[in-house]
């Protein structure tokens, strides 16, 4: 079977992955020159290179869960390490591209259930992308420290941490539990006969409605939670008392909100 051509990313990838682990520049200068590529080349990144893009994040990611599966440790070379790393800060890199070109959606309900929410929806994507932002950042620092820069570490995982505190003060569930109930449209004679034969009640649909919105903001402030303390841990391990004590006290208002 034919290799694939490397798409321009992957060669610009594998270019300054190789600078680094011949340690003729630093992981930081490959992420600003990778910035810097995304900045001249991102629009015209054709749909097949985005695509073949997806499928090597995709194997990477598989060959992450069978290692974790089998318990084997991954490889351990430097080359392998930036490589993964300059993929995930790629990805992100292009999930900000397509955020800039989207932009919010427009407010097509006007009601009171359909304006909070869009609110609701808004709140939830900023805290996702902080989250998403949060972990490379932290993935970003466990390889400086690989590679034995600490001061790299430290400020990648501050960095991580800043990301947190930026969305922390969004009450997702007390937002999600004062989504009020969807306006129910009338029923006409057919729909209910049908709802009558089948027990089904037009204010209990509204009511699972509601529910799922709530289980979704419970989801996302759950995982804010479990990043945070990810990088309390990772402070600790590091030797960080202050970003320790920042991440526990953020912890513990999360969970007293």
């Amino acid at each position: 079977m034919a290799t694939l051509e490397k798409t321009s990313l992957e060669q610009t990838i594998d270019s300054l992955a190789a600078e680094v682990a011949a340690k003729r520049q630093s992981l930081d200068d490959a992420l600003f020159a990778l910035q810097t590529w995304f900045d001249r080349n991102a629009a015209s990144l054709t749909e097949a290179a985005r695509t073949r893009f997806s499928q090597t994040l995709n194997a990477d990611k598989a060959a992450s869960l069978k290692r974790s599966k089998d318990n084997t440790p991954a490889e351990g070379d430097d080359l392998t390490l930036v490589v993964s790393v300059l993929r995930l800060h790629a990805m992100r890199l292009l999930y900000r591209f397509d955020e800039r070109r989207t932009g919010r959606p427009a407010a097509t309900d006007t009601s009171p259930y359909g304006r909070a929410m869009r609110k609701l929806r808004i709140e939830l994507r900023e805290t996702e992308i902080a989250i998403n932002e949060a972990r490379i950042d932290a993935a970003i620092a466990n390889a400086h420290n690989i590679l034995d820069d600490r001061n790299a570490n430290r400020r990648w995982l501050q960095d991580a941490f800043a990301r947190l505190q930026t969305i922390a003060h969004k009450d997702l569930i007390k937002l999600a539990e004062s989504v009020p109930a969807p306006e129910l449209p009338p029923l006409n004679i057919f729909q209910r006969v049908s709802f009558s034969i089948l027990g089904i009640k037009q204010e209990e649909i509204g009511r699972r409605s509601l529910q799922s919105v709530r289980q979704i903001a419970v989801l996302q402030n759950s995982q804010l939670i479990e990043m945070v303390k990810l990088l309390a841990e990772s402070f600790a391990a590091n030797n960080d008392p202050v970003g320790s004590e920042q991440a526990l006290n953020l912890l513990v208002n999360l969970h007293t909100d």
